[in-house]
């Protein structure tokens, strides 16, 4: 668990092979002191690693005459011919610290810093080095080493068993290395062969099906490379960075220009540090950037670049360091690689080799009208960009149009290049040499480009040891592990996943799940609790099962739910789901307050805010992929509802001052009495596909690339038959779809409009009901929510149509503001519409601001053409997950 939370954290970079003689040395500053983590760089074989902390370095080459390039941001770079013998070669190399002049560029008459006349051309360029290699094939060495500095005490005694299992203690360090065959292929094809590999991690090199730390291809020069951090090489980064000249020097023929990135604020979404930049090529030398993430953790990413072709400068040293302190738990994870490129194929930018595209069709068939607009499109981008690329000084607007210009045309190619193209490949490919965890510590001293640092050196001593311990060990010793019983019980008390073996497991809400205890007035106090199993039947198809009893303390009333599932992978994707039980349940059951809005609500403010009736019911439903764009469903049920009444008085607070209100929904619509209810309804949901790949014989859609509307047709039917007396027709019609019409911007629309083509019989329980949330402060999140009635003001029996639209962008009023742009909020305007007979149009507009945890907005509503009512809503939505997951 921990060796994966720290390999999914490293966001970017890119290997190595050894044979032959040995040449070693260090690399110190002219006083003596270790220049940690400097580049060494062998032009003529395009190889380069990287010293470690304490300066040593390492390399195997064939014997010859080689020219080695060491360099460091802060230093000058030292460029020396060696002749690589029979013999050890051993080099102290001395790199004087680095002095750049200012007098090289000239401050412009405006008084604005030659920094900016710089990045604007390398913002102006990046589209095109982000898209320059096409292949490649590469040796590359990996190396991850994990530092446990401390462990909270919390994590202490709820892992207790599962750290002493894995012998993971605090002040322990665990390394993987790799020597790996790479294949790239553009735009973002990676296949990682996997020749050797050494694990002191606990089990990774027990467990031989375990992963191996992945080959990281991040392009620097793409607008995403840092994550969510905004890059100060995209379009728009003089919104967000400030960048000082901090002077230039020259190495050999290549002038390097030194560029300081200032963030204009704090946050996330900023990263700051320094850019070596290249004169005339405006590409990057060298970079050092750090990035501020949330929750404790810091990011550091350097990267030494070299020139592999003739003005092709790529990453030939990459070093990522990941640390975390957060809550009483501390460590750091450092990633390294050294790289050999083989078999580079690249296509350098030249802004003045750009010609406009003609588009030609040498065929006697029908061209694809698809295809014609698209070339259509880039001819047009391309005449544009040839006027803007002969601009030797560009302005920040010419700069920004020329990158977006070729982002565009980017994206344009490669839809173009998708939408008939169906193959499915993997993206990622890891495959294992037969041999490769069988080399021992000779092999990997010999091999290791890197030389291990002290705590890394005491891990791996320590490993081999206790491997060769454990191999002298005789056969039928076994290794002690905590009993199964014991895992089984801890989960049903606290909760967690129980895994019998690898084809089923079992998660349980414990015995003492605080989630499970909730409070209404019709029940009382309420405690739930519940267990799933889930088992797999083939590499296709999964049962599932679950149990959730409760009881309702107030009434004396066992309260249960439970089901039965099959769902298959394959072709059409079968579902099929039983379920039945017995409880209470909201008349609102699309949008009424939630249990800990209610429980809050009745307990310390003594308003009572849902309205319960009795259901205890049957259903089964079926649900089956016709293709991948059309999905078809069904349902039957069968339940009856019984009236509830308010069995409890209780409340923490306002017991003199106020009353329950009695257990039905304040409306005129409202009627109710016990009845039974025998419903079938039918489903079709379509959803186009232009963009998806074949595997296995089905069509999965590429992630992402299909922002198409997705429409809905259903018919809900009661039958009246026997002692079911229900009897209406409910068909309804929906649309939605989200829309991307910016990097940092999002629309989503949803319509939907239904008629009751017959309300013969019908009951509260069966009325069209609507997302609302009429508290200041609740936990629903607020997009496609009515904020201004309350849970069953527009309930109807007759018909209806309602829409919403959300515009989302990280950019738009509050976070301009200088105090709240640094936040890592969105804003978003909101339109909310109904129209039901009773109170024909109702439409309210919005504004709200905040991020997946929490959002505050002001909203106003307006009924019948005449204003309702205005106020602030605050959601809380992260009190409606039981999970929160934690990314870059």
């Amino acid at each position: 668990m921990i060796r994966n939370l720290f390999f999914i954290l490293i966001m970017a970079g890119h290997i190595f092979s050894a044979n032959g003689q040995t040449i070693s040395g260090r690399i110190t500053e002219p006083g003596g002191q270790p220049i940690p983590y400097s580049t060494v760089f062998v032009k003529e074989v395009s190889f380069g690693t990287a010293a470690n902390e304490d300066g040593f370095f390492e390399l195997h080459l064939s014997e010859g005459d080689y020219t080695f390039i060491f360099q460091c941001m802060g230093y000058q770079t030292i460029t020396k011919k060696v002749n690589v013998s029979a013999t050890n070669n051993v080099m102290t190399i001395i790199l004087p610290a680095m002095v750049y002049s200012l007098k090289e560029v000239v401050v412009s008459d405006g008084g604005e810093d030659p920094a900016y006349r710089i990045m604007r051309r390398v913002i102006r360029k990046a589209p095109l080095y982000a898209g320059m290699v096409k292949s490649f094939k590469a040796e590359v060495y990996i190396r991850g080493s994990l530092n446990i500095r401390k462990i909270s005490g919390m994590i202490k005694w709820m892992a207790r068993d599962d750290l002493k299992e894995s012998k993971i203690k605090e002040g322990d360090t665990y390394i993987e290395e790799s020597v790996n065959e790479i294949e790239f292929t553009a735009p973002n094809l990676t296949r990682q062969k996997v020749k050797s590999i050494h694990s002191t991690f606990p089990g990774g090199n027990e467990n031989r099906s375990s992963g191996a730390i992945g080959f990281i291809s991040g392009n620097i020069y793409q607008p995403g490379a840092f994550g969510n951090a905004r890059s100060p090489l995209a379009p728009g980064a003089f919104n967000y960075y400030k960048f000082r000249y901090e002077g230039v020097n020259t190495y050999e023929d290549v002038t390097v220009y030194k560029i300081k990135v200032i963030p204009r604020g704090d946050g996330p979404q900023y990263l700051k540090g320094d850019l070596y930049i290249i004169d005339g090529l405006w590409c990057i030398y060298s970079l050092n950037i750090n990035i501020n993430e949330q929750l404790g953790m810091t990011i550091q990413l350097n990267q030494s670049f070299g020139e592999v072709r003739e003005g092709a400068w790529l990453p030939v040293n990459n070093k990522y360091k990941i640390d975390m302190d957060l809550m009483g738990n501390a460590g750091g994870f450092l990633y390294t690689t050294s790289i050999r490129y083989n078999n580079l194929i690249v296509n350098p930018p030249d802004f003045k080799a750009i010609k406009p595209v003609k588009s030609v069709t040498i065929s006697n068939a029908k061209p694809d009208a698809r295809k014609v607009k698209t070339e259509s499109k880039v001819a047009k981008l391309d005449k544009k960009s040839a006027t803007l690329a002969t601009i030797d000084d560009p302005t920040t607007k010419e700069a920004y149009r020329l990158a977006n210009i070729n982002n565009r045309k980017a994206e344009l190619l490669r839809k173009d290049s998708l939408r008939n193209n169906h193959e499915y490949v993997e993206l990622y490919k890891t495959v294992f040499d037969s041999n490769a965890r069988k080399n021992d510590s000779v092999f990997w001293n010999k091999v290791r480009p890197i030389p291990l640092a002290n705590n890394e050196l005491k891990s791996v001593k320590a490993f081999d040891s206790l491997q060769y311990r454990n191999s002298a060990k005789t056969s039928d010793s076994t290794k002690t592990s905590r009993p199964k019983s014991k895992r089984l019980f801890n989960n049903l008390v606290w909760g967690g996943r129980y895994e019998p073996d690898t084809l089923q497991h079992f998660q349980f809400d414990g015995l003492l799940d605080p989630f499970g205890l909730s409070f209404n007035v019709v029940d009382g106090f309420v405690y739930k609790t519940g267990v799933n199993y889930e088992r797999n039947l083939s590499k296709k198809s999964i049962l599932t099962a679950e149990i959730k009893p409760g009881y309702a303390f107030s009434r004396n009333a066992l309260l249960w739910d439970a089901g039965l599932g099959f769902n298959s992978k394959g072709k059409f994707k079968n579902s099929v789901n039983i379920n039945f039980g017995s409880g209470s349940f909201d008349f609102n059951s699309t949008g009424s307050a939630a249990s800990i809005e209610n429980s809050v609500s009745s307990l310390f403010f003594r308003q009572n805010l849902s309205r319960l009736y009795q259901n205890d019911y049957l259903e089964i439903k079926h649900s089956i992929d016709i293709n991948p764009e059309l999905k078809f469903s069904t349902g039957f049920s069968i339940a009856e509802a019984r009236l509830l009444q308010n069995e409890s008085d209780f409340s923490f607070f306002y017991r003199e001052q106020r009353e329950y209100k009695p257990n039905e929904p304040d409306v005129k619509a409202y009627r109710m009495q016990n009845h039974r209810d025998l419903l079938v309804d039918f489903a079709l949901s379509y959803k186009p596909m232009p963009y998806y790949i074949i595997k296995d014989g089905v069509r999965v859609p590429r992630r992402g690339m299909n922002m198409t509307p997705t429409f809905t047709l259903q018919w809900k039917k009661a039958i009246p038959a026997g002692s079911f007396d229900t009897d209406f027709d409910l068909v309804t019609l929906g649309v939605k779809q989200l829309i991307k019409p910016g990097h940092e911007a999002s629309l989503e629309y949803l319509v939907e409009t239904g008629y009751f083509l017959n309300n013969n019989t019908m009951y509260f329980d069966d009325f069209k009901h609507f997302q609302t949330q009429p508290l200041i402060v609740g936990i629903k999140n607020p997009y496609t929510v009515f904020q201004m009635g309350n849970y069953y003001r527009y309930s109807t029996d007759s018909y209806f149509a309602e829409g919403h639209l959300v515009y989302t962008t990280n950019s738009l009023l509050l976070k301009r503001l200088p105090l709240i742009r640094n936040r890592m909020w969105k804003e978003n305007l909101t339109i909310n519409y109904l129209y039901v007979p009773d109170y024909k149009h109702c439409i309210e507009f919005g504004y709200g601001i905040g991020n997946y945890l929490y959002n505050i907005g002001f909203y106003a509503g307006f009924e019948e053409d005449a204003f309702r009512m205005a106020g602030l809503r605050i959601s809380l939505s992260v009190f409606s997950q039981r999970e929160i997951v934690v990314g870059m």
